[in-house]
Parts: structure tokens; sequence; C-alpha cells
């Protein structure tokens, strides 16, 4: 079966610049060889104003139609010069050129990640699968749901006149580093550190998983003594008295065996205790 070479480029939401915070919200394809370009965009909302709480969600909705609209107008124009059926052969070159120019970074809440390649013999299939899998999953993973906590976490150290004082530093020396969302530098050093952790999963496998990469992270930096002592991680639990929260325990003990504290994700007094101590 023939596979077909596939641009393709992730359409990132990203409202506050200043915040970095983004979601995938759409995809486009292109694969010139099988005259195929498509796109899809995310349709619900919800998700979005779930994600930017204090955002109106006509800032999206608007935003999706023009870019919509945008894509829809760049469909017909590549039709009409590079993948023409009436042509013998597709003009490949002037396809990936426009198509590069359609997904150059550009400063707005709507921008394209970078370009990346796949190989399929169905480019519709393989554009709907990228879909699922980058749009569609993005907002059911661990990942999502510590980007919401981090932006929870975001807002509340800003409502107490601490967000100044924190940002995303990594941490450890030559060998191993690791990303950490909020730290607090005193005299070019981390003084505190808040590490949100999503551990609600039902599957006591992915909890033990994704908490023991932390343990072992933690462990690793305290090895070099790259951590300072003072690290805090709000943590969201599954429900109490359940297989997956005595998996959560074990996990929170691993954690608390290295110095870290650790309270739910919710206790916003404990964490602006934390994040202002001195």
């Amino acid at each position: 079966m023939t596979k077909f070479a596939c641009q393709y480029a992730l359409l990132r939401f990203r409202p506050f610049a200043e915040t970095g915070e983004f979601a995938n919200v759409g995809i486009v394809l292109l694969a010139p060889e099988a005259r195929f370009f498509g796109f899809r965009l995310l349709n619900r909302y919800g998700r979005i104003t779930q994600f930017f709480k204090e955002l109106d969600k006509k800032v999206y909705l608007n935003g999706r139609e023009l870019f919509k609209e945008e894509l829809e107008r760049f469909a017909a124009q590549l039709r009409k010069l590079a993948l023409d059926g009436r042509k013998t052969v597709p003009d490949v070159r002037l396809a990936v050129d426009l198509f590069a120019e359609l997904v150059r970074h550009r400063e707005a809440i709507l921008q394209f990640d970078e370009r990346r390649v796949v190989l399929a013999d169905d480019p519709k299939a393989k554009l709907n699968a990228l879909y699922d899998y980058y749009v569609e999953r993005n907002f059911v993973t661990k990942e999502y749901q510590e980007r919401l906590m981090e932006s929870s976490i975001r807002k509340l150290l800003f409502s107490a006149r601490l967000g100044e004082n924190y940002r995303q530093e990594k941490l450890g020396d030559a060998d191993f580093a690791v990303n950490f969302p909020f730290v607090r530098m005193a005299e070019g050093h981390a003084d505190r550190v808040i590490k949100p952790l999503y551990l609600a999963q039902n599957d006591t496998t992915k909890i033990i998983t994704h908490g023991g990469q932390w343990v072992d992270k933690i462990r690793r930096l305290r090895k070099r003594q790259a951590l300072p002592e003072s690290v805090m991680f709000p943590v969201t639990a599954p429900a109490f008295d359940t297989r997956a929260y005595r998996a959560f325990e074990e996990i929170s003990e691993d954690l608390a065996a290295e110095r870290v504290q650790i309270v739910t994700a919710v206790s916003d007094q404990q964490i602006l205790e934390f994040a202002q101590a001195h």
C-alpha cells in the first residue's frame, strides 16, 4: 500500500501571552502527492473556558470562526494553484511552500506549533487520528489536569501579590535536571518550589507510575543537592477508601520521605503560607 508523506501542524489557543499557557485546539495536514489538505478545529468551547476560567467564551468562538474562514480560503487557493486534479501531477513544491507560509509562527491568540512529518496510506484518516490524539486526548490526560492545577495556583499567587516571585525554572546539574512551574529564587539559588501533581486516576498502576516518576526525580535531585529544603506538592487525590487512594497514599509516603510537603490542591491557605514564608 502506498505511503504518502504528510506534513501537519497543531493549532494552539494562547490568549494570555504573559503566562505562556495554551491549549491544542486544532490541526492542519497536507499530503501533496495525494492531493489532500484537511483541517479540524475544536468545537466544544466548554473545555477552553474550563482551562481559561476568566476568559469570555466569545474570544475563542469568534477567533475560531475567523480562522475557519481563513483555512477554507487557503484550501480553495491550494487546490487551484497546486493540487488541481486536472493536472497530471500536483505541484508538490508549491503546495509545501504555501503550507509553510500558512503555519508560519505569528504572535496571535491562535497560532501554529512547528511543522511535523508523518507517513500515512490514508491522509484523511491520519488527520482524524492525530486530532483525536493531540486535541481530544489533550483534555483528558494527567498533563492537562496538571496544567489546570498550575493555572489555578498561578492565579492564587497573583491574587496574593506573590506571582512575580515565582517562575518556571529547571533545577539540577549537567547530568540531570527537571522543570518546575513555580520556583522562588534568592541570591541566584532556588529557595522554594511548588509543583502540582495529579494523582486522581482510577488506575492504580497509572497513579504509582506517574507519582513514582516524581519520587525518583526528587530523590535524584536531593542526591545532587539541587533542591531547596522547602518543596511543596499540591496534589489532587482519588476518592477516599478505594484501591486508587491506597496507591496515592503510597506515593505520598514516598514523597514525604524525600522531605516534600504534601497538601491537597484546594488548600489555598496552606499554599499561600508556604509561598510567602521566609
